[in-house]
């Protein structure tokens, strides 16, 4: 109650245009056992940990939110150990700026994507059509291009289930195989689906440890755990130096994709325009809209910096704790849809 109390005042101390906060401390404990015929026996114990932080700011009738979430796979030490302060005066400060700035004016145009976050485009519109779920039904842009050159070589992208503590880290997966570092594209170069014990034979790839699922009344597929483009060489304020006119969309909201196409559609909850490669006046009301196998060949420059973000996935079996990340990226043209 302290932390959610601490968590509270400090987003309403920022202005009385802070209409509402919402925060939740959540935790959870699960005991598995995964047993087949086999033979195989694995006992896993798995606590996941979060802290959520939705502020609203309202002002002549227009209202604006900012949020944070952080979430780890740790037990009450995570809460203990994070800063509750700046995670709410960030979401506060964001629902502030935002809510006083003015709607961009949408088109075709580069766009830098800021770190963290920003990876949740590539979990939704090219992470879920390289899981074989996807690739042995054939509703995938990537069947059989495994070899092929599918974006610049500046563009490295990961799918690690054993990052120390990470959200979406597994011990095991929920078929009993261990969990592994698969690389899914290297240097530009499709290298990897991620697999289940059914897509691997019916693909025929091997087993990635990559079968989840919410609960036993779910069948485990192929889905991600940590997911995240790598970190590149370039400098953020390079690649905003670069762009003449544009968007910079530092922190990503939610958004909606067809994972048969790759089709997306996702906001942008703080974004700047970029004006002769200097970051300009706020803007809101901004969208990121395209094909994920079109935007790979369009990220240019992939930066330094890169930050994961906890988030929760849904699928064919159930929803999942994961992990999306990325250093800040130069898109060269994005459609941005505006007011």
């Amino acid at each position: 109650m302290n932390f959610l109390k601490l968590a509270d005042q400090t987003a309403r101390k920022e202005s009385s245009k802070i209409s509402q906060v919402s925060v939740r401390a959540f935790d959870g404990v699960s005991n598995i056992q995964i047993i087949n015929s086999e033979g195989l026996w694995i006992e896993d114990y798995r606590v996941y940990s979060r802290f959520l932080v939705s502020v609203i700011a309202q002002n002549q009738g227009e209202i604006y939110t900012g949020t944070e979430s952080p979430g780890a796979q740790q037990g009450f030490e995570f809460f203990e150990n994070l800063d509750i302060i700046k995670i709410s005066k960030t979401a506060a400060q964001r629902a502030l700026l935002m809510l006083d700035a003015g709607y961009i004016q949408g088109g075709k145009m580069p766009v830098v994507m800021g770190n963290g976050f920003g990876g949740v485009i590539f979990h939704e519109a090219c992470g879920h059509p390289l899981e074989t779920e996807a690739i042995r039904k054939k509703s995938s842009p990537f069947v059989g291009k495994l070899g092929e050159q599918i974006a610049q070589t500046c563009l490295t992208a990961i799918d690690d289930g054993t990052i120390p503590g990470a959200w979406g880290t597994i011990n095991v997966d929920d078929e009993g195989t261990p969990p592994e570092k698969t690389i899914l594209i290297e240097n530009g170069i499709l290298k990897n689906y991620l697999s289940d014990r059914i897509g691997a034979q019916e693909v025929g790839v091997r087993l990635t440890g990559s079968a989840r699922r919410e609960s036993y009344s779910y069948a485990p597929v192929a889905r991600m755990r940590n997911t995240y483009i790598s970190k590149g060489k370039d400098k953020l304020e390079d690649m905003i130096a670069s762009i003449q006119e544009g968007l910079y969309a530092k922190k990503m909201g939610g958004g909606s994709v067809n994972p048969a196409t790759g089709e997306f559609n996702f906001a942008v909850e703080e974004g700047y325009i970029i004006r002769k490669g200097k970051v300009a006046e706020p803007v809101r009301g901004a969208t990121l809209i395209g094909k994920g196998h079109e935007i790979l060949p369009k990220i240019s420059m992939v930066g330094d910096d890169l930050e994961i973000s906890a988030g929760t996935c849904g699928a064919s079996s159930g929803s999942i704790p994961v992990t999306v990340g990325q250093p800040s990226i130069k898109v060269d043209e994005i459609l941005v849809g505006g007011r």
